[in-house]
């Protein structure tokens, strides 16, 4: 019997660590050439709330995952890992899937992790799909996050309660808070201006945590040192909050094949339209 679920999950040793993964379950149609796709959770949760969107792209890319270390599926390193912790565990477990360079996309604090990655290992990512990055410089404390994403509750579907809820539990409230400390003290904002490869910023209307205006100046920072940048592009998705991944996938998955079509275009020499330039 033919297996077609789209994503299966996959394990590998990285590290000493064995870390889960998603992958598409079934192969690319061979006529249809695309980049792959790589996503990375935010703070505290797992690949759950983002599989509702890779699973909707999986039949036309090569799409695939990580539960970053301490979170999700993957087991437990002794103590609480940093930003280039994270960033090298991503960049370990491509080598060990055999992944090239690909479209990253990452939520929230994901985006911080894979510009952490590209600003240390720019060959890895053909491009970035930043929604929602973290963090806002205006809202630099643990308690305002905390309050935002308090906010964020009411804006987001139930059914999306009992995921995170597992999740958290699964990362524990000392790993979620030391990572969210780090996360603060990481400024996204002095690594975006070196970022070259083409990069969209996506931002819901109604999310407390990442702002419009924030997304915007995202945006505007992404390569503006670095002559003969792609740049980026900024798209708001109206009734949108944080979990875009998990909240309307059909929106999100449109607004990533829509931008590894422009990933395409530039890597035929077709100029990507910068925001904010």
């Amino acid at each position: 019997m033919t297996d077609t679920r789209p994503l299966h999950s996959v394990y590998d040793v990285v590290g000493g660590l064995r870390m889960h993964g998603l992958v598409s379950g079934r192969q690319v149609a061979p006529r249809v050439v695309h980049p792959p796709l790589v996503f990375v959770h935010g703070l505290g949760v797992s690949l759950r709330y983002m599989e509702p969107t890779m699973a909707r792209l999986a039949g036309e890319f090569d799409v695939s995952g990580i539960d970053l270390p301490g979170f999700g599926r993957s087991d437990t390193p002794s103590g609480v890992l940093g930003m280039p912790e994270l960033a090298a565990a991503v960049a370990d477990w491509l080598d060990a899937r055999r992944i090239g360079p690909a479209i990253l996309v990452g939520n929230s604090f994901g985006c911080q992790v894979i510009v952490e990655l590209v600003s240390r290992q720019p060959r890895r990512a053909l491009g970035l799909v930043l929604n929602a990055p973290t963090i806002d410089p205006a809202h630099r404390s643990m308690m305002t996050m905390l309050m935002r994403v308090a906010r964020d509750v009411p804006n987001e579907p139930v059914r999306l309660v009992p995921v995170v809820a597992r999740d958290y539990l699964r990362a524990g409230p000392r790993r979620i808070l030391t990572t969210l400390g780090y996360a603060i003290a990481d400024r996204i904002e002095e690594k975006l201006p070196s970022i070259v490869a083409p990069t969209l910023v996506v931002c819901g209307a109604h999310d407390p945590v990442v702002t419009v205006e924030w997304a915007s100046e995202v945006a505007r920072l992404v390569g503006i040192e670095q002559p003969g940048a792609s740049g980026a592009m900024m798209q708001c998705v109206g009734g949108a909050a944080h979990a875009l991944p998990f909240d309307d996938p059909e929106a999100f998955a449109r607004i990533i094949r829509n931008f590894a079509e422009h990933v395409s275009q530039v890597g035929r020499g077709v100029p990507l339209g910068a925001a904010g330039r």
